[in-house]
């Protein structure tokens, strides 16, 4: 990846190390990053809640649903979804998800 501002090559993915200009996500090569999961549920209707919330705070984010659609199951391991964001990115969709979860706000009407 390269700095905007100096053009020097760089790994980090905040600030360049050599000007110290702040890289902008999407300027972001997400390519290099691996996805990891963050969250999993067993609703559809709360993972795309979620994803919205994390999409509004420009954080990418892909859902795999596994729940059984034949069947229609929605315990247990038959019915999962699971919300994967890039690496660089873990932390903070991490602290979002937890902020949602710790005032109720995703699921509150107010």
């Amino acid at each position: 990846m390269k700095c905007q501002v100096c053009n020097s090559d760089i790994n980090e993915v905040s600030t360049c190390p050599v000007c110290g200009a702040e890289i902008e996500p999407e300027n972001i090569n997400l390519k290099h990053y691996p996805w990891l999961l963050v969250y999993t549920t067993n609703t559809l209707i709360d993972a795309e809640m979620f994803k919205a919330n994390l999409e509004s705070a420009d954080i990418p984010v892909h859902i795999l649903s596994q729940i059984d659609s034949t069947r229609q199951l929605t315990i247990g391991d038959l019915a999962i979804v699971k919300i994967y964001v890039p690496s660089i990115y873990e932390s903070d969709a991490k602290a979002i998800i937890e902020q949602i979860e710790s005032d109720g706000s995703l699921f509150n009407n107010e």
